[in-house]
């Protein structure tokens, strides 16, 4: 019985095709010439000779070995500057991951001083721009400066200034620089304006009969002294409610009376005005008067004292804040800027922070409403009704 055996398969070098293939290209020999001299198979042979006729005619046969010496060194020099190259591509990225930019700077250094390598070849080597090896980071000391100034402005407003008055605060120190620089440098300085609750929503309601809404929102007045708000508030103390009523002058927007009380009755509105009328001492006949529905601005009190003084009553239809919206916005600012946060022991404490706080606001204040000035700058302004 005869026993089959597998053929070895013989191996050839570069070199060897390459001599074979030459034999048949350019000495004639035949296919099956070279696989008898060789003892290579057919296939084999046959790519042979169509790899080095492609190498002679310039081409590259993609994921073979050239056949020619000279190329295929030129083919594994390729090939190590390729992996050279993912190296150093590798690393750089490995670099930014685990330095930073400075304690690069400060390895190239170490390195130069080591082995004296060039800088710009260790730059390139670690990513690194030549001209930050050399950089010196400037600091802008007008900035700071600025920044300083800002801090102060916004503890002296009780951090209550954003980025529109905190503008306008730079004015009033000589400063002028546009609102996305100071929004820039708040940032910086880590300066946030205190932000007020979210705002409820109300809906319009029905005119008291008696009182019609006269004012019916213009807000806006030429002179002082002929459109005044009225509104009262509650801030809780220890020993219990404090009770707050203000009247504010359309024309400057100016608290320009107030009075507390721990009861909220129609006394305390009579109070306040009262004390409106004797700071402000207006011609008072014709005067307008708005605030809410409250039973305090409808007590018979309440009119005969505007009625005495000839002044005009207005007021808002029932459950809608906006018609009586500056007088509501006063009270915002107040709690938002000043009062939330704090406690109070009496119904004192109470009278003398909302004193503070309302002489604040008129005469150093800044508002919007009335181009960035403060209330006391816009009566100096405005004429005064004879």
């Amino acid at each position: 019985m005869t026993i089959k055996t597998r053929k070895t398969r013989a191996n050839f070098s570069p070199s060897q095709k390459n001599e074979y293939a030459k034999l048949m290209v350019e000495e004639s020999y035949t296919n099956k010439q070279i696989m008898e001299l060789s003892g290579a198979g057919a296939t084999a042979v046959t790519r042979w000779k169509r790899q080095y006729i492609a190498e002679q005619r310039g081409e590259e046969t993609p994921g073979k070995i050239p056949l020619d010496a000279d190329k295929r060194r030129s083919k594994e020099l390729e090939m190590q500057i390729a992996d050279s190259q993912e190296d150093v591509r590798l690393l750089k990225k490995a670099t930014a991951f685990v330095h930073t930019r400075q304690s690069r700077l400060k390895m190239i250094d170490t390195m130069n001083k080591a082995d004296k390598t060039a800088i710009s070849k260790l730059c390139e080597l670690f990513d690194v721009p030549v001209s930050s090896r050399y950089y010196k980071p400037v600091i802008n000391t007008i900035n700071e400066d600025i920044m300083e100034i800002m801090q102060k402005i916004h503890q002296e407003n009780r951090e209550a200034y954003g980025q529109r008055r905190m503008v306008a605060g730079l004015e009033e120190q000589g400063i002028n620089i546009g609102r996305t620089k100071v929004a820039n440098l708040m940032d910086k300085a880590n300066i946030v304006a205190k932000h007020p609750k979210k705002p409820h929503d109300y809906q319009g309601g029905k005119e008291k009969p008696s009182i019609p809404n006269v004012l019916k929102r213009q807000f806006v007045q030429p002179q002082a002294d002929t459109h005044w708000v009225g509104d009262i508030t509650y801030i809780r103390n220890h020993q219990g409610w404090s009770y707050l009523a203000t009247v504010l002058d359309l024309g400057t927007r100016e608290i320009v009376g107030y009075a507390l009380s721990q009861t909220p009755d129609a006394a305390l509105a009579k109070q306040a005005l009262l004390n409106a009328i004797k700071l402000k001492q207006p011609s008072t006949k014709g005067l307008l008067f708005h605030s809410d529905q409250g039973v305090q601005y409808h007590a018979r009190l309440c009119k005969q004292t505007l009625a005495l003084h000839g002044m005009t009553q207005s007021m808002s239809r029932r459950g809608n804040c906006w018609d009586n919206a500056v007088q509501e916005r006063f009270f915002r600012s107040l709690k938002s800027e000043y009062l939330n946060g704090l406690s109070f022991i009496n119904h004192q404490s109470v009278v003398t922070t909302v004193d503070y706080y309302i002489r604040y606001y008129n005469n150093k204040r800044i508002n919007s409403a009335i181009g960035y000035i403060t209330p006391a700058q816009k009566r100096q302004d405005l004429p005064k009704v004879a």
